[in-house]
């Protein structure tokens, strides 16, 4: 099958060395504001980044990380909040992930046009993702880095489970996988986690998943903030989610969090979770899972070889709150973190498989068995589909989703009523930033 979008191609010293940097006699103290708990895999590759750039600039320049507890969600409501005072920290991790509050920023001079240092320095240029350096380009300038690797999604399998149910591999087309769910069913064995809070994240990469399956369904999911949600794809899309809410999961997934639906598949309850492979850390991680939890996880693409990847999702920005040695410090940790070994070290730990650069095999044989898994999956996917995240209007995101597709699935709310509210969210958007 030909690719439809985006081709993945996992193919000693200083790089700046310290030319232009001032040195002075007190560090720069760079403040930066990240996640954790939820997002293991990121924060373990961070932190390896920022330790080996503060012990290489000692003297110079520092970041000092303040770590955040809880979900995306909370993160940018963070972010919004130190806007609103002019206070943000330096370096805005995820903030691509919400287009409207990004497009606000910009039009408000809150961030740091990147474009002229990124053309003064060609060698960082070259570690960054082509087509993400033009998507990133607005008539402004360039306010998100474009990243050097891109992480996508699929569905993680508990074998154990698939074998006790007597299914041998993972479904290839939408067809076996609803199969597969009633054999599983069968089996006594529960086979979803899913959630409707926090945008309903993993029920959504199943809903998206299952729309961009046709050529009519992957142009509507590439469009920026749609007017209308009134398809037929949409809609066939819907009932399905509904359809795996009422058969398919546990019973506290309507009302859910995702710390509840991932704590499911952590437990055994639940054969799959769709997730990127930011989660592959907690596989390993007892407080997480019981030890060897993860000998019995698998990695694949969701039906019909698709796999979701965002290039805004995980890129950075950098505001202009701080004094300038900060900015120029904060650019200075942009360009550290995409030296080919760092971009390799981030692969290996978090699965942002590298585009400009080579990936051998021996930094994949020290990955674990599932992300070599979903390594093999990013290589050879067919279909990549962009993140409902970085294309939906917020209204539909942090308003409709959470208070309706509850309703969805327990009758009180027609598909049709659930469609002309969307489509009222979006028109209200479109009022609101007009």
């Amino acid at each position: 099958m030909k690719k439809r979008t985006l081709a993945i191609v996992l193919c000693a010293g200083m790089i700046m060395g310290m030319t232009g940097i001032s040195a002075c006699a007190d560090e720069v103290v760079i403040p930066i504001l990240m996640t954790t708990g939820t997002n293991d895999s990121m924060e373990i590759s961070d932190g390896k980044i920022i330790e080996a750039f503060n012990e290489e600039y000692a003297g110079v320049y520092r970041i000092e990380a303040e770590k955040l507890a809880g979900a995306a969600e909370d993160y940018r409501s963070k972010l919004k909040m130190l806007n609103s005072s002019e206070s943000l920290p330096s370096i805005l991790w995820s903030i691509g992930t919400e287009p409207a509050f990004l497009d606000l920023m910009i039009e408000n001079d809150r961030l740091v046009n990147l474009e002229p240092y990124m053309e003064a320095d060609e060698e960082w240029m070259q570690n960054m993702i082509p087509q993400a350096i033009e998507d990133f380009k607005t008539e402004k300038g360039t306010f998100l880095v474009p990243p050097s690797g891109i992480q996508m999604s699929g569905i993680y399998y508990n074998k154990e489970l698939f074998e006790q149910a007597g299914i041998s591999e993972f479904p290839q087309t939408w067809e076996e996988f609803f199969a597969a769910c009633d054999q599983l069913v069968e089996a006594g064995i529960t086979p979803l986690s899913l959630h409707t809070t926090e945008t309903a994240w993993c029920a959504m990469l199943f809903t998206t998943a299952y729309l961009a399956q046709t050529d009519a369904g992957l142009e509507f999911m590439q469009q920026q903030f749609p007017e209308s949600y009134d398809t037929p794809e949409f809609r066939e899309a819907v009932e399905m989610m509904v359809e795996l809410f009422r058969k398919y999961t546990t019973e506290d997934a309507v009302g859910g969090s995702y710390a509840l639906a991932s704590n499911h598949f952590f437990a055994g309850d639940t054969a799959m979770i769709a997730n990127g492979p930011w989660m592959m850390q907690s596989l390993t991680d007892t407080s997480y899972a019981e030890e060897g939890f993860e000998e019995k996880v698998g990695y694949a693409p969701y039906p019909g070889n698709a796999m979701m990847g965002s290039l805004e999702a995980f890129a950075k920005a950098v505001s202009v709150d701080q004094p300038q040695e900060v900015i120029e410090g904060a650019i200075e940790y942009l360009k550290f973190s995409s030296r080919p070994e760092y971009v390799i070290e981030q692969a290996i730990t978090n699965g942002s498989m590298p585009v400009t650069m080579e990936i051998s095999q021996e930094d994949i044989d020290q990955m674990i068995p599932t992300m070599q898994e979903y390594a093999e999956c990013a290589k050879n996917v067919e279909i990549i589909f962009p993140s409902y995240q970085n294309k939906w209007d917020p209204v539909a995101q942090n308003d409709i989703f959470g208070r309706e597709i509850p309703n969805l699935v327990n009758g009180s709310t027609t598909l049709d009523a659930f469609i002309e509210m969307l489509d009222a969210g979006a028109a209200q958007y479109r009022e609101d930033i007009e």
